[in-house]
């Protein structure tokens, strides 16, 4: 408790930190949008601008990639707005990759000390691990980056790695991180984007910080013409709005039977032509019955069934 510490500055606020022993980790599968992700979180910097609505704080950024082609990463650069000559200084690692390795980025860093973020495409392309899938080498592996680089500039900048994750994910975000669990152990901040289905392409972005502000899993609005992702609705929003779209259509569709088919029944014969789930199905029938949206005739015996007819739609712009 008597020991002096330095208070921790954001580069990112509440999701990522300067100062940290342990550097910190955008991952995701392959194609899922973490280099553009990356590229975006350059810029912001480099402009002292919000990056995802959080501050950042401005500064040179190392962009340390064996991945892309300079020609791609440049025009990437000039869709997100940089200015080399108003904004920070964007460095581009663009050696091949026997020159990828610890003690050239370590070579950078001392040559360029006004950089305060680091961002690295990908981890296992800087450490190199002898076998990431087991422990030992993954720790020898971060042993050796921490004694070369992090302990030594991490007071200055912060570290941002790329990572990807497994084809079969686990039950906490953190499960599906390729590779032995002193990755997890041994980063700070994650931060998770994923494709939401096969179906929609749509990007769903998340974190879990060690300390600071957590982005909820939220689907990302994305510009291809500045290739910028902006926070949009929730997940949960999303999932709330598509259930409520479901039980509008589903409404719909019930009134639309019983206008074309009166002095019908509904567990007979509506329920099975309308699609959806069924108990939603009677959920949704019970709230137009006592909307007064259907009118019931019948007595509910096996000679006089209850039979049903539409009187007006209840769904706004229903024809």
């Amino acid at each position: 408790m008597a020991l002096k510490v330095v208070p921790q500055e954001w580069m990112v606020d509440g999701l990522l930190r300067i100062g940290r022993k342990r550097i910190s980790l955008l991952a995701g599968k392959p194609e899922s949008g973490k280099s553009c992700i990356s590229r975006q979180l350059a810029v912001a910097v480099a402009k002292g601008m919000p990056f995802l609505g959080r501050q950042t704080v401005r500064g040179e950024v190392i962009l340390w990639q064996t991945e892309e082609c300079p020609e791609d990463v440049q025009a990437s650069l000039r869709c997100l707005g940089y200015d080399a000559d108003k904004d920070e200084n964007i460095l581009v690692f663009s050696g091949d990759a026997s020159e990828n390795n610890v003690h050239a980025l370590r070579d950078a860093l001392e040559e360029h000390p006004n950089v305060k973020l680091v961002v690295i495409e990908t981890l296992d392309d800087l450490l190199k691990f002898e076998d990431i899938k087991e422990n030992s080498p993954a720790r020898e592996a971060f042993d050796a980056f921490d004694v070369a680089v992090v302990s030594k500039y991490s007071h200055r900048a912060a570290f941002l790695a790329l990572h990807h994750i497994k084809k079969r994910e686990g039950d906490r975000a953190g499960d599906g991180l390729l590779g032995a669990s002193v990755i997890r152990g041994r980063t700070d901040a994650k931060w998770y984007v994923t494709v939401k289905s096969d179906d929609d392409p749509r990007r769903i972005f998340h974190t879990e910080v060690r300390r600071g502000r957590n982005i909820e899993r939220t689907i990302l609005d994305f510009n291809d013409k500045t290739e910028t992702n902006t926070l949009g609705m929730t997940l949960a929003e999303d999932r709330k709005l598509g259930a409520g779209k479901t039980a509008d259509r589903i409404k719909e569709d019930i009134i639309k039977y019983f206008t074309a088919n009166p002095s019908k029944t509904f567990e007979q014969d509506c329920l099975r032509v309308v699609e959806g789930n069924s108990d939603v199905k009677r959920k949704l029938f019970k709230e137009l019955l006592a909307s007064g949206c259907l009118v019931e005739s019948g007595k509910g015996s096996k000679g006089s069934p209850f039979i049903y007819r539409a009187v007006s739609f209840p769904i706004e712009g229903a024809a």
